[in-house]
């Protein structure tokens, strides 16, 4: 009889082992700069990650250390992640966690930022030409005559020239007609809002101090041009366009010193990355809406979620009645 009891014990520990084994384990890297964003999709990541029964290593890198980007993702891989989330830092220094991810069977999903020229396993992000289009048609409605800034991303961040060429589809015409005049069109290395507010600054100084629109690509960048107009005393209403639909930003759309910006929904697209994660991870079928073309040997499988242009008219019906912020965040009553 013990010696039965003792064996079915065995069996059992076997057993527990094996589950533990074969439980899938995701590894996150966020190679992020300040944006408040990032905190809050990584979080959902790990949550729904924990939903779907896997074990996560999250880590979130500002500023390369104690450890880089790269060291952060070997470390997570030889600790035995099946699938990585990867936000990169420089889409141009990826080569080696993606070439070790490869030698170590691990599948890489790309989140919010693609890398060119690689062949990737999925991408969940949002349609950034379409939102270019959006953001460059609501401007160029406001101002189809004037002097335009435009403070672009990192030059390294493949959504930033994305984005710019949507917007350029509804710029360019006016330009080449002599209405609009574009007096600045630079990377913002790292997304630094200190080197934006001194290019910035020094742009509208050298076309006297005129300035009619600021077409920024983050919502940081167009607190920033907010705050230049303001320093600088500029009389006339400067139409400012961001993205992203931070707090602060819903709070300048209603006192009018911001015209419009994005809202993505963030937490469904950090939802499906965790997601597809796990079917990565499992072997199971993507969910797939969209062949995504980065310039490798083959067009990317990819979940694309297109933005919304939130203005002062629709922040009630698009974020307040959807439960994104409450009526007291945005109108502090």
């Amino acid at each position: 009889m013990l010696k039965k009891l003792l064996a079915c014990f065995l069996l059992l520990f076997l057993c527990v082992g094996c589950d533990n084994a074969t439980k899938p384990k995701l590894g996150i890297s966020f190679g992020v700069g300040p944006a408040k964003r990032w905190p809050v999709e990584m979080n959902l990541m790990v949550e729904r990650a924990k939903e779907l029964g896997m074990d996560v290593d999250a880590r979130l890198n500002k500023t390369d250390t104690p450890k880089t980007q790269t060291e952060d993702c070997i470390d997570m891989i030889d600790n035995g992640i099946s699938t990585l989330i990867l936000v990169p830092r420089d889409a141009n220094k990826t080569d080696e966690i993606l070439d070790y991810a490869r030698k170590k069977n691990v599948k890489v999903l790309l989140y919010a930022r693609t890398i060119l020229g690689k062949n990737l396993d999925f991408f969940v992000g949002y349609d950034t030409y379409k939102i270019g289009q959006s953001l460059g048609s609501h401007l160029s409605e406001k101002t189809y005559k004037g002097s335009v800034a435009i403070l672009k991303g990192d030059a390294n961040d493949f959504n930033v020239p994305l984005l710019n060429d949507g917007a350029m589809k509804y710029f360019q015409p006016l330009v080449e007609q002599g209405d609009l005049k574009i007096i600045m069109d630079e990377y913002i290395d790292g997304w630094n809002p200190e080197i934006a507010r001194k290019k910035l600054t020094a742009a509208i100084k050298k076309n006297n101090h005129q300035v009619d629109a600021i077409f920024a690509h983050n919502d940081i960048m167009a607190g920033v041009a907010a705050e230049v107009v303001k320093e600088l005393g500029i009389k006339n209403h400067v139409v400012i366009v961001g993205m992203d639909a931070e707090l602060p930003a819903i709070k300048r759309l209603v006192n009018g010193t911001q015209d419009a910006t994005v809202y993505m929904d963030l937490k469904a697209m950090a939802v499906t990355a965790a997601n597809e994660a796990y079917n990565l991870a499992t072997n199971k079928s993507t969910n797939v809406n969209a062949a995504f073309d980065n310039k490798s040997s083959s067009k990317i499988k990819a979940y694309l979620v297109n933005g919304k242009i939130i203005t002062r008219e629709n922040i009630d019906r698009q974020l307040i009645e959807t439960g994104v912020y409450t009526r007291e965040e945005v109108y502090g009553k």
